[in-house]
């Protein structure tokens, strides 16, 4: 008891310093693309913290509760916040899979209404080892047993599809940076970060089905070191990127800055589609590391991604000077033909350009010339050729 007590405060312990030096050192900085990325990595302290004290009142008699509803709960909720940190710092943007996150909540919730409904009435198992578990399913109703079962069940299940979809996602977009020529060492070291952390977790859920006390103990001073690295991780990462976003790094300007510089030239820079990752650093003017890291940590995306959005969002400031063919924008913006970039523009913005036109133009209502008006009817046979 007193092992499994003195490890549980130590854990909690290291995990509240950890989360408060993370978050003093994200509240202190300036909001931005960002932001998001830095609430997302403190809700994963939060989470943990959460497990922590669940678990710290599962021990008894030398043994520590199995099956257990708050502790599990609480520790799925720390694997789905996991995906979503890995998804975030893989995709810039949070966790896209609306049905796939629809699944992973509304399963686990089905299956805890019986629970809480079961713990309202003051009917709730407190499995300290698997004798107890026996004898609640060898009573002659064993309803509660089956339905605790099935909730850890379910649990486990959706876990596992976090797993397989999680390494799915990390190959990918490793491989679409080798591809791309990009530099992979930060991803790297990231996915070493969270092969630690999932190994961690899985012990973790691991033992939810383990009463023994040594090994709860020996898994928390393990939490403690993962808790420890992480955190170093997170600062020393943050001190990488202020230093890249400093003034003197840049000759008096942040990345950010000279690239959206870069990017407003006329002509568009990007319209040379064949521009790799080094040529476009030579360009800016930057580092090829800089622009690498402002690509895959900043933004979020892949060098191939991120020059598809900036062409969109060039397409799309273009689209409001009513005197450009949309053809002409097409290949100003570095797409082969109008069909080309009407697909692209719609899947990015989910209208073709000739309908963004007309609403635009439906707000400013201007007279447009009968030239204009053919522009646009070819325009829009061209898209339907595509």
């Amino acid at each position: 008891m007193i092992l499994s007590y003195a490890t549980s405060l130590v854990a909690i312990a290291a995990t509240a310093i950890c989360f408060i030096i993370i978050t003093l050192m994200y509240w202190r900085s300036p909001s931005g693309p960002l932001t998001f990325k830095r609430r997302v990595i403190i809700a994963d302290y939060c989470l943990l913290l959460l497990y922590l004290c669940c678990h710290f009142f599962r021990s008894r008699n030398d043994e520590t509760e199995i099956l257990c509803v708050p502790s599990i709960l609480s520790l799925y909720l720390l694997w789905e916040s996991f995906l979503i940190t890995c998804t975030t710092f893989s995709n810039g943007k949070i966790y896209a899979n609306k049905y796939a996150l629809l699944f992973y909540n509304l399963l686990p919730m089905s299956l805890l209404i019986p629970q809480m409904i079961y713990a309202a009435n003051g009917h709730i198992y407190h499995f300290q080892n698997y004798d107890q578990v026996m004898q609640a399913l060898n009573q002659a109703i064993p309803m509660e047993a089956y339905m605790r079962i099935a909730f850890v069940a379910g649990i486990i299940f959706c876990m596992i599809l976090m797993i397989v979809e999680f390494l799915l996602q990390q190959i990918k977009y490793k491989q679409q940076i080798i591809e791309e020529k990009g530099d992979i060492r930060g991803v790297a070291r990231r996915n070493t970060l969270y092969l630690g952390t999932g190994i961690l977790l899985v012990t973790i859920t691991i033992g939810q089905f383990i009463p023994t006390i040594t090994f709860h103990a020996i898994l928390k001073i393990g939490i403690v070191f993962t808790v420890i690295a992480i955190t170093r991780f997170y600062v020393n990462l943050h001190k990488h990127i202020k230093k890249l976003e400093s003034h003197s790094y840049n000759r008096g300007k942040t990345i950010k800055e000279k690239i959206d510089q870069w990017l407003d030239q006329d002509p568009f820079p990007l319209s040379n589609t064949e521009l790799t990752m080094e040529k476009t650093a030579d360009s800016i003017g930057i580092p090829t590391m800089a622009l690498s890291y402002y690509i895959y940590e900043f933004a979020g995306k892949t060098f191939l991604s991120w020059q598809s959005e900036c062409r969109m969002l060039r397409c799309r400031e273009l689209l409001k000077d009513n005197n450009k063919n949309i053809s002409e924008i097409a290949y100003e913006c570095g797409y082969s033909d109008l069909a080309a970039m009407s697909k692209a523009f719609k899947k990015r913005f989910g209208v073709a350009p000739t309908v963004y036109r007309k609403k635009l133009s439906g707000r400013k209502r201007p007279i447009t010339s009968h030239t204009s008006q053919r522009a646009t009817f070819i325009d829009e046979k061209a898209e339907n050729r595509g």
